[in-house]
């Protein structure tokens, strides 16, 4: 016979704190890839003054992926993004390198407003290079299209080959085979420096959400991940 002293103890999260817990893993996973339980509580308890702990946001997360459509995963201690899917081995392989590379990085941590706006998944910060880089491709008439069948769409595929430590050669081929037209080196070349520039200021994954060039700014070490 079961007593009152016997029953197990139900945590009773409400449907708001819920969501407002799986708000900030959904905006974590799109700026950082992936996030372990420890690391995200010290997120979370950083721009909110009701603190959480690794059992509610294990709690939380569980009970609202069961009800809703969400994009985080939770596997091993950790919170994946949608890039990641742990039930497939090349996503597990492949997060856990992105884990092993940001390990010992200082973690971007931008004011409350602007962390939350990585909930939505096509927001994309800093914009300017990218928008530099739209401004080169129309003006050279390397592409005529705009929108997501044109060089809108191309930059999007340009920030997930980034994010997806794709090498500048890699990228340049990309470009070359949507039929933009390089008519010598020279024009290369000038596309090779635009591109760098957008390579140098993109938030990575693999640097907890900083910039190739703000993490040369801080510790004065090479930039990444321009590669030949």
């Amino acid at each position: 016979m079961t007593t009152e002293q016997n029953k197990p103890t139900v945590t009773r999260i409400s449907r708001t704190r819920k969501e407002l817990i799986a708000k900030y893993a959904t905006a974590a996973c799109f700026l950082y890839g992936i996030i372990d339980i420890p690391e995200f509580v010290k997120v979370f308890n950083r721009y909110e003054e009701d603190k959480t702990t690794a059992q509610e946001t294990c709690l939380a997360l569980e009970r609202l992926a069961r009800t809703d459509d969400v994009e985080y995963s939770l596997y091993d201690g950790n919170i994946f993004g949608p890039d990641f899917q742990p039930d497939f081995p090349d996503d597990l392989k492949k997060a856990r390198i992105v884990k092993s590379h940001q390990k010992g990085k200082p973690r971007y941590l931008p004011e409350k407003d602007e962390f939350l706006r990585y909930f939505d998944p096509e927001y994309r910060e800093p914009e300017k290079p990218y928008a530099d880089l739209k401004a080169y491709i129309l003006k050279n008439k390397l592409s005529t299209k705009k929108g997501i069948h044109g060089v809108d769409g191309d930059l999007m595929d340009l920030h997930e080959m980034i994010q997806a430590d794709v090498e500048a050669a890699g990228i340049l081929q990309y470009f070359v085979d949507k039929g933009y037209p390089f008519q010598n080196i020279d024009a290369i070349n000038a596309f090779l420096q635009r591109l760098t520039d957008v390579m140098n200021n993109t938030r990575l994954f693999e640097n907890n959400g900083f910039t190739p060039r703000e993490l040369f700014e801080k510790h004065e070490r090479p930039l990444m991940p321009m590669r030949k």
